[in-house]
C-alpha cells in the first residue's frame, strides 16, 4: 500500500485494507475471543491465588545451577519477545482504530518492518536449532507422551498447589515439560510461520494474484486471528514462568542462561 500525502485520505483507504473494530461492532468471533482471554486470565489470577496461599514450602534457591541457554538463544529469545510486543501493539491499535490518521500511517511503518525483523529472527530460530544443538529439545517422543503429559497437568492443577517437585525438572537433555514442548513447537512451527506468512501475503498480494480488495481484507482477518491467538500463548506464557521455586527463577535463565533447581 502506498502512502498517501492526506492523512484523512489515508485513514479512508485504509479501511479497505484493514478491518477497524469500533466500540460499536465487534464481529462474534472477536467477542468469543475477547471472553475467552479474560475467563483464561481470570483463571490464571485464580490459579496464582491459590498456588501462594496453599504451597506448604518454603521459596528459595538450593543454588543447583544448569547451563542451558546459550547466547544465542537468549538473544534470539529477547528479540523474539521485544518485536512479538511490537507488533502486538501496533497490530492492535491499529485494528481497533485508537490514534489519529498520521499516527496510524507510522504505526503500519513500524509494523512492517518489525514483520521483516522478525522473519529474520525466526530463521535465526530454525538456524540455532538445525546447528547450534538446540533442536532436540522440540523433538517430541510419541511413546509415553500422554502419560507424561496428564502427570504434568496434574501437577499443575493438583501437586504445585502443595509444593511438591516438577516431575520433569529442565536437565541438559529436555529442557521441557511434555506440555512445554508440544506448545513450543506449534508455536515455533506454526504458528509463527503462518503469521509470517499471513502478513507477507497481506503486504505483497500480487506475488499470488490476490490484489483484490475482498481476498486482502480475508487475509487480514486470517492475520489478525493469528495474533489473538498469540496472546493466549504470551499470557499463559509469562504465568507459567513464575511456577519456578520463586515467582522471578525462570525469568533469570533467559538473562544469565542458568536453569536453578
Amino acid at each position: 500500500m502506498n502512502a498517501m500525502p492526506n492523512a484523512e485520505q489515508f485513514q479512508s483507504q485504509l479501511s479497505l485494507y484493514i478491518p477497524v473494530f469500533t466500540p460499536e461492532f465487534w464481529p462474534v468471533w472477536l467477542v468469543i475471543a475477547g471472553i475467552a482471554l479474560a475467563g483464561m486470565l481470570l483463571v490464571l489470577a485464580l490459579h496464582a491465588f491459590l498456588r501462594f496461599r496453599q504451597a506448604n514450602r518454603q521459596m528459595q534457591d538450593h543454588g543447583e545451577k544448569v547451563y542451558l541457554y546459550s547466547k544465542a538463544v537468549r538473544l534470539w529469545h529477547w528479540s523474539n519477545a521485544l518485536l512479538f510486543i511490537l507488533l502486538l501493539c501496533s497490530g492492535l491499535i491499529n485494528h481497533f482504530n485508537l490514534v489519529a490518521p498520521a499516527a496510524v500511517k507510522s504505526l503500519i511503518g513500524v509494523h512492517e518492518i518489525c514483520g521483516f525483523l522478525l522473519l529474520a529472527c525466526w530463521i535465526g530460530f530454525v538456524l540455532i536449532n538445525a546447528l547450534g544443538g538446540n533442536g532436540h529439545h522440540y523433538l517430541i517422543k510419541p511413546q509415553g507422551w500422554l502419560g507424561r503429559a496428564i502427570r504434568q497437568v496434574n501437577f499443575y492443577l493438583f501437586g504445585i498447589m502443595k509444593g511438591e517437585e516438577h516431575p520433569f525438572p529442565a536437565t541438559q537433555s529436555s529442557k521441557f515439560n511434555p506440555l512445554q514442548q508440544v506448545a513450543y513447537l506449534g508455536v515455533m512451527y506454526g504458528l509463527v510461520p503462518l503469521l509470517l506468512i499471513s502478513g507477507l501475503i497481506s503486504l505483497y498480494p500480487e506475488a499470488l494474484g490476490l490484489q483484490q480488495i475482498g481476498i486482502r481484507y480475508w487475509i487480514l482477518q486470517a492475520h489478525f486471528l493469528l495474533a489473538v491467538f498469540s496472546l493466549f500463548f504470551i499470557f499463559g506464557h509469562l504465568y507459567l514462568c513464575t511456577t519456578g521455586r520463586t515467582p522471578t527463577e525462570t525469568f533469570k535463565c533467559m538473562i544469565d542462561g542458568y536453569h536453578r533447581h
